[in-house]
Parts: C-alpha cells; structure tokens; sequence
C-alpha cells in the first residue's frame, strides 16, 4: 500500500488525487528537486566508475605505440596461415586448403585420427587467436596478464599439438607451421614482459560528479565528509565553471565585435 511522503498516510484506491488528504502536499512534485539531484548524481558516478575501463580499454589496445606493435603482432600469426603448413599426397597446404579439407573430414573420427586431430587443432588455434585479440582490450586489467598467459598457452598448445599431430598422420610440416608456431611463441613472451613492465594509461578522461572530479569526490566520500559539505563544493564548482563559460562567452562576443568594426 502506498504512502504519502511526507506524512506517511497510508494511501487507497480512491486517494487517486495527486494531494495528500492529510498534510495536502503534491505528492508527484514533493522533492522533486532532491530525486533529480540524487539521480543526477548517481548516474555521474556509474559513468566516474566505469570509465577508467574504457580508458585501460583504449591503452591497452591502441593507446600507444608499444600497444600497437602488441597489437599488430597479435594479428601476424593468421598470416602465417597462408604459408605451406604441411604437405600431403596433394601438394602443400595452406588456410585455403585447410578450408577445403574441412568439408570431406569425418570429425566424430578426430580422437583416432592424427590427420584430422590436427585440422581441428589448427582450426582450434586460428580460433583462439580472434579470442586472445578480443581479450587484448581487458589485459590492463586486474587479472590481464594472467588471463593472457592462460590463453597464449591454450593457443601454443593447439598450434604445436597441431603440427605434432599433423606429422604422424603422414605430413610433412611445413615452412609456415614453423613460422605460425614461432610468431605465437614470441607473443606469448611479449605479453608477458608488457605485463610485468606495464602499459601506461594514457588519455584519463576527467568525470566530474556534481562539478567535482571524480578522484575529489571519491576521496572526501572515503574521508567520510558530511553530503552537506559535499554538496556545498559541488555548487562552488558549479558557478565556478558558469563563470568560466560566461568569461568565454563574453570574450568571444567581444571578438567578434572587434573583427566587425575592423572590417568596417
């Protein structure tokens, strides 16, 4: 049963007046400003919280030239793909043979099969290249380098079970098995000196939460600082930044008068 909020009279169907029967306040506007103000804020603080995510997201991937040399080496092994892989009684292989190979394999078969255990490893290991460059975004995390140690490793483990397998199922392993295999293996290590080393964050995007930066907020929050007094801050900052943007609004309409009356 609803309740009014100021008097706490219980509510009926037939209370279907936005006044309270009791006290008469509008209970639809009745601290409306004090709802807005705490959802505005609220919401402010999500986006403070979540942001410096999206900020490791951008530095670890594109946020700075080691980041991208990461980034281009994640990529380099799918191009070893097109080398010669392995040889069988049709000639080399590469990814395109690979592709046509798939439709005429029985994969319920891959267990007792060297031959097509190695296939779907080699199909596995392509795949988990796409995973750890997706991950790559996360590795400035608080586990990334444990979570891309994990995957280099599922993926080397594939791409040398994979050639493993491809040579006792009568292949000959091929120049770009070796490349493919080398390129994972020096990633993996790379991944891991980027992660002993770290990855500056570069970029911070400043949240103000109620005119206040974040990190200021969140610090007097944690020093227990009354809401009173932190309200009082937010609204020093608020007329401060009005200020600011009437100073500019003024020098830049004193501007255009002056470029006016240079013309004239």
């Amino acid at each position: 049963m609803a309740q009014c909020p100021n008097c706490g009279r219980k509510l009926h169907l037939y209370n279907w007046k936005p006044d309270c029967p009791d006290c008469g306040v509008n209970m639809v506007y009745f601290k409306s400003n004090e709802r807005l103000l705490a959802e505005t804020e609220a919401a402010e603080i999500a986006h403070a919280k979540s942001q410096p995510s999206i900020d490791r997201a951008k530095s670890s991937f594109l946020g700075s030239p080691i980041a991208i040399s990461r980034s281009v080496l994640s990529a380099l092994p799918l191009a070893a793909l097109f080398l010669p892989l392995f040889k069988n009684a049709q000639g080399s292989v590469n990814a395109i043979g690979v592709y046509k190979l798939v439709g005429g394999l029985d994969f319920g078969k891959a267990l007792s099969d060297p031959f097509t255990l190695g296939v779907v490893l080699l199909l596995a290991s392509a795949v988990m290249i796409l995973v750890c460059m997706g991950c790559t975004v996360m590795s400035l995390g608080k586990h990334g380098r444990l979570r891309n140690l994990i995957l280099d490793l599922v993926l080397l483990a594939c791409a040398v079970g994979a050639a493993v397998c491809l040579g006792l199922g009568g292949c000959s392993v091929g120049v770009g098995l070796f490349v493919y295999i080398g390129l994972i293996l020096a990633l993996t290590v790379y991944n891991q000196v980027l992660g002993a080393k770290g990855l500056p964050v570069l970029n911070k995007t400043v949240c103000l939460i109620g005119g206040l930066p974040s990190d200021e907020y969140f610090s007097m929050v944690e020093q227990g600082v009354s809401d009173l007094e932190i309200r009082k801050k937010m609204v020093a900052a608020l007329e401060r930044m009005q200020n600011e943007v009437r100073e500019k609004a003024a020098e830049a309409e004193q501007k255009a008068l002056e470029e006016r009356a240079h013309r004239k």
